[in-house]
């Protein structure tokens, strides 16, 4: 693993207040994931990904052209991702719709969550 990468893997762990020790026994990696964006209506993390994929790993943060035609005829899954860091993101016209999200993968408490660096949306219909 980078320097760089291994940083980020620290700070992502930090902010998910997994501290240091946790972020050493978990491996974070890059991954792009397409599924269902949903809005739940309480909680402090109300972004979520739902029929979504296994993540894919990713050696980039940002996501090509030819990525999101890849996805486009990607079919969906069954797991779901919590959103984390949709602030850069215009997300909230997307909801109900096919979306490619790529990001840093994490599970925390038996969750998985998804600290997202590209938004991409893929169809108005989540099928």
């Amino acid at each position: 693993m980078s320097p760089t990468t291994q940083a980020a893997c620290i700070t992502v762990a930090i902010v998910f207040g997994l501290g240091t020790a946790m972020a050493q026994q978990q491996e974070i990696q890059m991954v792009t994931v397409v599924g269902c964006l949903q809005q739940q209506t309480s909680g402090d993390l109300p972004w979520m990904l739902s029929k979504a994929t296994e993540g894919t790993p990713s050696e980039t943060a940002f996501t090509s052209q030819d990525e999101v035609d890849e996805s486009k005829d990607r079919a969906l899954g069954t797991l779901d991702y919590r959103l984390l860091g949709v602030g850069e993101f215009d997300i909230e016209p997307h909801v109900g719709h096919k979306v490619q999200v790529k990001g840093l993968e994490v599970m925390l408490d038996g969750e998985r969550r998804l600290n997202i660096t590209s938004f991409q949306h893929l169809a108005p219909a989540c099928e």
